[in-house]
C-alpha cells in the first residue's frame, strides 16, 4: 500500500483519538451508557494510528528508530487516559493538557524526522 494512505489513516486515527478523549471528558461517569460510545471512539482511533503507524513503519523504516519507540509509548498513555478520566483521577483542564502535550510532541517526532513531510521516504 501507499505510504500516502497510512499517512492518511493516522491521522485521521489522531482525530478521532482526540474526539474520543474530548466527548469522554464531557460524557457523565455515573451513566455508564454515556460513556460507551466516547470509549469505543477513543479505541477506534487508538486501532487507527497503531496499524497506519505500523503500516508505515513496515513501508519506511527497516529498523525501530528511538523516536518511534517514543510514539508508542505515547500511544500508550494516550489510551491510558482513559483510566484517568473515568476515575476522576484529574480534573478535566489537566487531562486536556496531558492530551495536549502529548500529541504536541508526538506530532514533533513525525514532523523532525521527515516521515510526515515525505522527506524520510
Amino acid at each position: 500500500m501507499n505510504p500516502e494512505i497510512y499517512k492518511l489513516i493516522h491521522l485521521v486515527g489522531i482525530i478521532v483519538t482526540f474526539l474520543g478523549i474530548g466527548s469522554l471528558i464531557s460524557a457523565d461517569a455515573k451513566k455508564p451508557a454515556a460513556m460507551r460510545a466516547p470509549a469505543m471512539i477513543h479505541g477506534i482511533g487508538l486501532l487507527l494510528l497503531l496499524v497506519s503507524g505500523f503500516g508505515l513503519q513496515a513501508k519506511v523504516h527497516k529498523v525501530w528508530p528511538a523516536w518511534m519507540v517514543l510514539k508508542v509509548v505515547i500511544l500508550l498513555a494516550l489510551g491510558a487516559l482513559i483510566v484517568l478520566i473515568k476515575r476522576k483521577v484529574l480534573p478535566p483542564i489537566a487531562i486536556y493538557l496531558i492530551a495536549i502535550v502529548l500529541g504536541g510532541i508526538a506530532a514533533y517526532l513525525g514532523f523532525s524526522n521527515g516521515v510526515v513531510s515525505g522527506v524520510g521516504l
